[in-house]
């Protein structure tokens, strides 16, 4: 009873020094938490651009090599109706006509079949490259934004424990401070 009333008298009850405490905090470390939030904002918003122009650039890609595969099948229909009609005259024409014309297309087809596996096949590994390369790069940006953000979480992380510790610091030399008075 007799310490309340010295306290009281002293104006340093425990509500009043939890009170300093949280004003010294607020001095020593209020800048820095707002820095650290808006570098915390800041951050975030570049790793999301970051993923989002990927992610665009990525969908541009697989949007191109479609269209890419779309015009080589329109041309391969194409080929493929040009042989047809092709055919069709030939069975109007005599029997010597239709043995020769029978023998050019089945040669000609046999090529464009040639042709166009290779082409598949060249198609197919570009493809392959491609997925690959993207893959690559992904992972390698994934990896380098995951250590950029675990090496800036280590920071804070270092800086939130010293100012922890300076607070538990502070702290002590308050409650001294009061029960010295």
């Amino acid at each position: 009873m007799e310490k309340q009333d010295e306290q009281d008298q002293a104006g340093t009850s425990p509500e009043n020094a939890d009170g300093n405490v949280e004003q010294i905090r607020e001095i020593l470390f209020g800048g820095q938490m707002r820095d650290y939030e808006q570098r915390f904002a800041s951050l975030e918003e570049r790793l999301t651009r970051n993923v989002e122009q990927m992610s665009q650039s990525f969908e541009n890609r697989l949007e191109k090599l479609d269209q890419f595969a779309n015009q080589e099948f329109g041309k391969f229909s194409e080929l493929m109706e040009q042989e047809r009609s092709a055919r069709e005259q030939g069975r109007e024409q005599s029997s010597r006509d239709l043995d020769e014309a029978s023998r050019k297309a089945e040669s000609r087809f046999a090529q464009l079949q040639d042709g166009l596996g290779k082409e598949a096949d060249d198609l197919r590994q570009q493809l392959k490259n491609n997925i690959e390369e993207l893959s690559s790069m992904i992972h390698e940006t994934e990896q380098q934004l995951s250590q950029s953000l675990a090496a800036e979480t280590g920071k804070l992380a270092e800086i939130s424990v010293q100012r922890d510790e300076l607070a538990t610091m502070l702290n002590d030399i308050a409650q001294r401070l009061t029960k010295g008075q």
